[in-house]
């Protein structure tokens, strides 16, 4: 069941894209998913003879489904899909339906505690699997956490310095590596241990998604809850992410950050279109005036490791170590020690003088020769 048939390719474009275009960076992952989970036509499991293999239209079907009501639960979004579908399907087939269903139309993992190591710089950002229970738009909207009040101020600093976070510069001074996610949600993360930064690349997805907002009078005051009875993010959200990519790192005008994303394109499956710059047609703003209203904190967080840049090699480290705020304590009292251990050896030096002085006074020498 791969979609490199027309007929449903065209199907998946309009109902879930809403635009024409190849979107081969789109269709290779669905196309990657669909395998991993179906052996390219169904999940193993004992056959039924009622039973028929899962469609592009089971994962279609899903979609709408959650699209007509964002407050479904996993268990409700199966239970729906059932009644919808040909008997005989397996639970985790369903299951699967509605997973890929949520991937192809959100590009947002519903098991996120698996699809990355736990150690990044900012995993408390990250979220869980979508839970039992748990609301569809409780879980979408937890996943993209919204920037505090008290840290506006911290995040247009960092906009204003923006020309630190130039691709070029991370990777040439911080030796960062750039790596691709196909999880919307895992976009700008950081992992200290192997200084990978995650990085959304699914250009041609995001403007087909923010395109579908130019009927809209105001879509930059579009939340997530409204966004998702169209089966898409909250414009704000796609846009900050092409942002990111387009006018921050990989600047059109920056020859050295380009040079990097191409061969990124080339060498690691980047979406060729994050290279086009068509601006943001949805918004009145220019590039320059966006806010950052969800990835402000990954950005912060990126911004402090360009500020204190991390130490490499034993040398570095130790003078980081020498310097550090928390080291000037310790300092501070080994310096008193070794000035009081000075200071008792200067006593005691003093005594000793004043000793082998007056030994001196008390038993002066006798004068060469004596009386005859």
């Amino acid at each position: 069941m791969a979609a490199n048939d027309e007929e449903y390719t065209t199907k998946i474009r309009a109902e879930l894209l809403r635009k024409p275009g190849e979107f081969r960076a789109y269709f290779r992952v669905y196309n990657i998913l669909l395998q991993q989970g179906t052996g390219d036509h169904i999940i193993p499991g004992p056959a039924s003879p009622e039973r028929q293999p899962l469609s592009h239209d089971a994962v279609l079907t899903a979609a709408s489904i959650l699209k007509a009501n964002s407050k479904h639960t996993p268990e409700t979004t199966v239970s729906k899909l059932r009644t919808r579908l040909p008997q005989g399907h397996q639970e985790r087939e369903l299951k699967f339906a509605v997973n890929l269903a949520v991937q192809a139309m959100l590009m947002l993992d519903v098991n996120l505690i698996d699809s990355l190591t736990t150690d990044c710089s900012i995993h408390k950002d990250r979220r869980p699997k979508w839970a039992s229970g748990e609301p569809f738009v409780d879980f979408v909207t937890g996943s993209f956490p919204r920037v505090s009040t008290e840290r506006q101020d911290r995040v247009a600093s960092v906009l204003g310095d923006k020309k630190s976070l130039k691709a070029w510069k991370l990777e040439k001074r911080l030796h960062l590596i750039f790596r691709g996610t196909d999880n919307i949600a895992d976009h700008l993360l950081f992992n200290p241990n192997t200084r990978v930064l995650y990085l959304f690349h699914h250009a041609a997805y995001i403007k087909a998604h923010l395109s579908s907002w130019s009927d809209h009078e105001t879509p930059k005051g579009v939340g997530i809850a409204t966004a998702l009875e169209r089966g898409t993010l909250s414009p704000s959200l796609l846009a900050e992410t092409l942002h990111s990519l387009q006018s921050i790192l990989f600047r059109y005008d920056d020859e050295r950050s380009m040079a990097i994303l191409k061969r990124l394109v080339k060498k690691e499956g980047f979406d060729e279109s994050c290279c086009v710059h068509e601006g943001y047609k949805v918004f009145r703003d220019t590039a320059e005036d966006i806010t950052y209203v969800y990835w402000g904190e990954r950005l912060a967080a990126l911004h402090d490791l360009v500020l204190n840049k991390p130490p490499r090699g034993r040398f570095q480290r130790w003078m980081r170590w020498q310097t550090s705020e928390s080291n000037s304590f310790l300092v501070a009292m080994l310096a008193l020690v070794i000035s009081i251990i000075v200071g008792i050896l200067s006593l005691g030096l003093s005594a000793f003088q004043a000793w082998v002085t007056w030994q001196a006074w008390k038993y002066p020498n006798q004068p060469p020769g004596g009386d005859l």
